[in-house]
């Protein structure tokens, strides 16, 4: 695959080029000064706030770019390392959390989820989503595994689909975007998704689900520590992601990029409810964290580098290869998968995408998305705080770095 020009020249000769001329080189993809043209568009029409973008090419920062405002109430502009509430981002974390225990011989991937967690051997399993959660039901014919928690596949569901079910279960979960429900801990969250029963048999269909709340339980409750502490101390801490957490310090929420919205007349407007930045007590393994491009990046560098960054081992190379691998079969299709905590390209010719087999990839409800690709060496961050949650921005994005470097 025949690769930039500029590129093989920086890569053949000697480090005695400038870091000026080397910044002069990241930048100067055309593809990709297109792509924040789009990006400026974006902002200019009030079809987005603000977007930071950060790509690492071969473990080298090529682009990082933040366009547009932070608060369009009081016009702060947005800047780069900003701290963006990551929602789903949150997952990928959690996943690595548990296959830590696992290394630890703590868990086992077939381990009956009940034997840590027993309300989830009580569920039944819906016949029909459009009878909603009240609807009849069947029993489950085989056993929740820490593995379905980790794939999706369990038959649990997050609320976020269109049948009447998940309008419901939404509603008894969250309440609303704008009136969001209360928890002072994790478990009474949970308490509510234990209330309604299964989309389908565990094993049997791939479905976004809550699941990693279960996980994070399972976690406090192996290792006998708050979930807050455990990721600071196995994760956070080593890979030095300072700006990581589920509560953000004083000192710092000056950095905090507001959530803002569509109107239906086709303007944004900042969301008059945002995400509290402190007195979180909710340590969620499906949302709850906030994070900056740069701290994402180490945790997903550290993907790339088979469970190491900076000296600092979390994983070993043998469990990131099996967390990024496909391991749902063709459950979702279009030659997408889903690895444990990741979503997995396998099938490039069944996908549209310019990305290559083996893409691992996630994002957050807020319009925050990451994708790492190990052949390529390229990690791709983009943050935002925008609803509703679309895929423009990724697409657009994978299009233009894919365009730029295999030119």
């Amino acid at each position: 695959m025949k690769k930039f020009l500029t590129l093989f020249f920086l890569l053949s000769f000697s480090s005695s080029f400038s870091q000026v001329e080397n910044n002069l080189y990241k930048t100067s993809f055309p593809q990709l000064q297109d792509f924040e043209t789009y990006l400026k568009e974006e902002v200019k029409s009030l079809k987005a706030a603000g977007i930071e973008i950060l790509l690492n090419y071969k473990g080298e920062n090529i682009w990082h770019k933040a366009i547009g405002y932070s608060s369009l109430e009081n016009n702060s502009l947005l800047k780069k390392n900003s701290i963006y509430y990551i929602q789903s981002m949150t997952k990928p974390i959690m996943s690595v959390a548990i296959m830590q225990l696992i290394e630890q011989g703590k868990l086992n991937l077939e381990d009956n989820a009940a034997i840590y967690y027993p309300s989830i051997d009580n569920l039944k399993v819906i016949n029909d989503l459009s009878e909603g959660i009240d609807g009849s039901t069947v029993d489950v014919n085989n056993p929740i595994t820490i593995k379905h928690l980790l794939t999706h596949t369990s038959g649990l569901s997050h609320g976020l689909e269109e049948n009447l079910f998940d309008q419901q279960l939404f509603k008894l979960m969250y309440n609303d975007l704008f009136d969001p429900a209360e928890y002072n801990k994790l478990e009474e969250r949970v308490d509510k998704l234990m209330q309604v029963p299964l989309i389908g048999q565990p094993g049997e269909q791939w479905y976004y689900s809550a699941a990693p709340d279960i996980l994070a339980l399972i976690l406090q409750e192996i290792t006998g520590q708050s979930i807050d502490k455990y990721l600071r101390e196995n994760i956070f801490n080593p890979l030095s992601m300072n700006d990581t957490g589920y509560n953000v310090p004083e000192s710092q929420q000056h950095k905090i990029m507001k959530v803002h919205f569509n109107t239906e007349d086709g303007g944004m407007i900042q969301s008059p409810v945002q995400v509290p930045p402190t007195g979180n007590t909710v340590y969620g393994g499906t949302h709850g964290l906030f994070s900056s491009t740069e701290d994402f990046l180490k945790f997903c560098q550290m993907i790339l580098n088979k469970g190491t960054l900076n000296g600092k081992r979390i994983l070993k190379k043998q469990t990131v290869e099996l967390m990024t691998k496909n391991h749902v079969g063709d459950l979702i299709g279009l030659g997408r998968g889903f690895g444990l905590g990741f979503g997995v390209l396998y099938d490039t010719e069944k996908d549209p995408s310019p990305a290559n087999t083996g893409q691992v990839y996630w994002g957050g409800y807020f319009k925050t998305h990451f994708f790492i690709d190990p052949k390529e060496s390229l990690i791709g961050i983009i943050m935002t705080q925008k609803i509703p949650n679309t895929d423009e921005y990724i697409i657009a994005l994978n299009r233009a770095i894919y365009s730029a470097i295999n030119f």
